[in-house]
């Protein structure tokens, strides 16, 4: 054999993956929010780059979460790269930009992996850009938050859990 049987990346669609694909199916068909958490190395990452594959073009869109960088921008750039869009200009021009992109593109769901490294203001820039798509576009987004947790702890949970009139509506 001149080959490795290793050499491809081989997915394997377990109990786990089955009940991940069902969620992010569901929030992008309801076009719903989602935060879905498991542990480290269940296979997260594979799954949302298997349903890429099968959605095709870019219907959904995953992007990873920008470590150590609270900056909105940061996150718009992630997209904005994701959609095969250079980052020529000013943020301050292409952030209103970046909704009208989506619904151009015909992106359904965003998935949003390692979003246990978001930051309020990222979670505020999605949600500024899925309200811009239902008001502007009628255009509804559907989101999936994919974060690594153990045990007892919820990422997000303090900062989705806020009184801040955000979050109520």
């Amino acid at each position: 054999m001149t080959h490795s049987p290793f050499r491809k990346h081989i997915f394997i669609e377990n109990a786990f993956e089955k009940r991940f694909q069902a969620m992010l199916h569901a929030a992008w068909h309801n076009r719903s929010w989602h935060v879905i958490v498991a542990d480290p190395g269940a296979g997260k990452t594979m799954g949302i780059r298997d349903m890429q594959k099968k959605a095709g073009s870019r219907t959904v869109l995953a992007v990873v979460a920008p470590k150590n960088n609270d900056d909105e921008q940061a996150l718009g750039d992630q997209i904005f790269t994701a959609l095969g869009l250079p980052l020529r200009g000013h943020w301050r021009t292409r952030k209103p930009k970046l909704m009208g992109y989506l619904h151009q593109y015909g992106t359904e769901c965003l998935i949003v992996d390692d979003a246990h490294d978001l930051s309020l203001e990222h979670l505020m820039f999605i949600k500024e850009v899925t309200d811009q798509g239902r008001l502007q576009y009628d255009h509804p987004l559907g989101l999936c938050l994919v974060a690594a947790g153990r045990g007892n702890t919820i990422p997000l949970k303090l900062t989705l859990d806020q009184p801040d009139p955000t979050w109520l509506q």
